[in-house]
């Protein structure tokens, strides 16, 4: 569990369409990439590019609110365990490229089909992502990721995105004429901070005595 925990499924979803779409298969669209920017700024986009943008547009608390993220004293010990927060996380995942050759249906059903045989992120995946990432780049933000707080199991689902449901998206919160997409959830991923929280050391109770002087009764 990790406050980078949802930045990392992400990062592991790029990679994992990203290393598809560099074996390129007989029918696969060649040259294309992956991408992680909004989806209205895909207007800007070169037309002669293709690739797969993959969007994080919503976060929602899993279960019942507040019963995760409740933090806990640990036995024996004078920290408390942090805070943890389960999210299912919504991602769009958009399609864009050369129509007259159906770039972006070819290009949907190489997502498709490499969802379908890869649902679950564990953690050695995140974990081999991110260790990746810092070969390439040693600097880059991965290299704040422990491993052993990596996500552990990480299920992808595809969303049912109806036409309503796809035009909010497009046009009330994206501001953008639609493209093809598909809508995934990944659940559940535990977000925590990392630093356990120290237990404030309690004051020392003050006792006050009070002294009685008892005298004989008389007689």
């Amino acid at each position: 569990m990790s406050h980078l925990a949802v930045a990392m499924v992400t990062a592991t979803l790029r990679r994992i369409l990203g290393d598809v779409l560099a074996g390129a298969s007989p029918g696969d669209v060649r040259s294309a990439q992956v991408t992680t920017i909004r989806p209205s700024a895909l207007a800007t986009v070169d037309t002669q590019v293709s690739g797969v943008n993959v969007f994080l547009y919503r976060a929602a608390p899993r279960g019942a609110p507040g019963l995760d993220a409740l933090p806990t004293r640990r036995s024996g010990s004078g920290t408390v365990a942090p805070a943890v927060q389960c999210l299912d996380l919504d991602y769009l995942l958009t399609f864009y490229g050369d129509e007259s050759t159906l770039e972006p249906q070819r290009l949907l059903g190489m997502t498709v089909a490499t969802l379908a045989r890869h649902p679950v992120l564990d953690r050695a995946l995140v974990a081999d992502v991110a260790a990746r990432a810092v070969q390439i780049d040693p600097d880059a933000w991965e290299q704040h990721l422990d491993p052993a707080t990596a996500p552990d199991v990480v299920r992808l689902s595809m969303l049912p995105l109806d036409q309503e449901s796809a035009t909010k998206l497009w046009s009330a919160l994206f501001h953008s004429a639609y493209r093809l997409s598909v809508a995934y959830q990944a659940t559940a991923v535990y977000v925590a901070d990392e630093v356990p929280a120290a237990v404030p050391a309690e004051k020392p109770k003050k006792v006050r005595v009070k002294a009685t002087l008892l005298t004989p009764d008389a007689e």
